[in-house]
């Protein structure tokens, strides 16, 4: 209920026009498009790189244009933008991964599925869903049984043989980054049904079953095992070099659990055989259902609010990594604007704030990104947003490719969801160091940094942000022209 009123009163805010901020805070819509095409806008709207890419990864949307061979020209466009079209792991698309490949992109893969699949590829429920007792009825839709893996053998199978088939036809598949988010994670009643289910009371660990929290953890866990069995491991029989990731899989550890959207501590994890992690750096408006009232409601501290939300799953998976799974890349899922709650008065960041974002995360150890960019009736202008701010901060940060190829992050730190501080970014390489500034809230503020053990050296942070080049000679840390 709380919850509720918070809403509430930040969509009477808005509709009432207490707090009108230029730029509006919240989702603007327009007419529908009477027709779109991604690649005619990415074409004319996102400018070509002006640093080189070199070998690094191409971003990869959610939207990019047809499943359909293009023309070397066009995939060679996107490229030249930091851009490339994912492809599904189905043997329909080796055309496009051949012409992908032949036009010098990597080929990557990528496919949504959620719901019951694929344990439900095992055909008769009796062999996936769950055993109920004689008289129990779900309230939703039936899950599938954790402890089954018939679907997700078959699955297995069906990867190896897919892949198989690109590979005689010559293709090598550079990377598989799954969008899988079904069972055994879906679902509001998923404990429920597990409690009246027989098979589950009787197989299932030691004290699974005793709160919905002690079951929603042994199913994250369970995700992760079988996605790292049944996704990661077929296809590295087939492609040992193929980056693999999948939604969410992340490294979660006691010390720094990473936390959802919704604030939800991620169980201690090291989700097995994927060579990437996959965080997500969202704008998701049902984040803002953690707004509380005491917050000063304007633009500024909304843009707080988000900053804190973008930075979070990103920084903690990469702090774990560094310890846990040393060498293990990440590839997050980045966005501005996610309107999962659909409510039109929720505020979202501002561009500026998103893109100053973006700069932070490129200097906290990551390898990659996907831009979630689906087109909505009204808002394609928001979604053509969404690629022109990652590309043009990926730009940006390839003036600095070596720290983003070879640099060790240096500072992990979260601001709080208001913070008026301080955020600071780097990546240190040998004897030089690259460090991001920013000043939320008004006025300038100095932040001293210590970028190697024992050297410090105080850096102005103002709320446009600044980047610095820093050398080490002599033990003494000095600003590089």
């Amino acid at each position: 209920m709380k919850t509720r009123l918070v809403l509430c009163a930040i969509s009477l805010a808005f509709s009432s026009g207490i707090t009108r901020a230029e730029p509006p805070l919240y989702a603007h819509q327009e007419k529908p498009a009477p027709s779109f095409s991604w690649l005619d806008e990415i074409n004319k709207q996102v400018p070509v790189l002006k640093n080189e890419r070199g070998s690094r990864w191409p971003m990869i949307l959610w939207q990019a244009g047809p499943f359909e061979p293009q023309s070397p020209e066009i995939y060679q466009a996107l490229l030249a933008r930091g851009l490339t079209q994912h492809i599904h792991p189905d043997e329909k698309m080796i055309p496009i991964a051949k012409a992908l490949q032949d036009a010098g992109s990597p080929v990557i893969m990528m496919q949504g599925e959620g719901g019951t699949w694929p344990s439900s590829l095992a055909g008769d429920p009796k062999e996936w869903a769950h055993d109920f007792d004689p008289g129990y009825t779900p309230k939703g839709p039936v899950h599938a049984c954790p402890l089954l893996t018939k679907g997700w053998e078959i699955n297995a199978d069906n990867i190896r043989a897919t892949l198989q088939k690109f590979k005689d036809a010559g293709v090598t598949v550079d990377a598989m980054w799954m969008d899988w988010e079904g069972d055994p994670v879906g679902g509001a009643d998923r404990y429920e049904q597990a409690l009246h289910c027989r098979r589950c009371r009787a197989m299932l660990p030691p004290g699974t079953l005793a709160t919905g929290q002690a079951f929603n953890d042994y199913c994250w866990r369970r995700y992760v095992e079988l996605t790292g069995a049944y996704l990661a491991a077929p296809v590295a029989e087939i492609f040992p070099k193929c980056s693999t990731a999948n939604w969410h899989a992340t490294v979660s550890t006691p010390a720094r659990p990473v936390r959802t959207w919704l604030d939800l501590a991620i169980t201690p994890v090291v989700p097995p055989l994927f060579t990437a992690s996959n965080p997500v750096a969202y704008g998701n408006t049902v984040s803002m259902h953690l707004w509380k009232a005491a917050y000063k409601f304007d633009r500024e501290h909304v843009d707080q609010f988000y900053t804190h939300m973008l930075l979070s799953e990103v920084s903690d998976d990469t702090a774990n990594r560094l310890v846990w799974t040393p060498g293990r890349a990440s590839i997050p899922w980045v966005c501005r604007w996610c309107p999962d709650d659909e409510n039109p008065k929720i505020p979202v960041m501002t561009r500026e704030r998103y893109r100053e974002v973006l700069r932070h995360l490129w200097l906290r150890g990551i390898n990659g990104m996907q831009i979630f960019n689906p087109l909505r009736p009204g808002y394609e202008t928001m979604a053509v947003d969404e690629v022109k701010d990652a590309a043009a901060i990926y730009d940006e940060m390839l003036a600095y490719r070596d720290f983003l190829d070879h640099g060790t992050p240096l500072s992990l730190d979260v601001p709080k969801m208001q913070d008026e501080g301080v955020i600071w970014s780097g990546l240190r390489m040998e004897d030089r160091a690259v460090i991001r500034t920013f000043k939320q809230g008004s006025g300038t503020a100095k932040v001293t940094v210590e970028p190697w053990p024992g050297s410090k050296i105080t850096l102005q942070a103002t709320p446009e942000g600044k980047t610095y080049l820093l050398s080490l000679k002599d033990n003494q840390v000095r600003i590089s022209e």
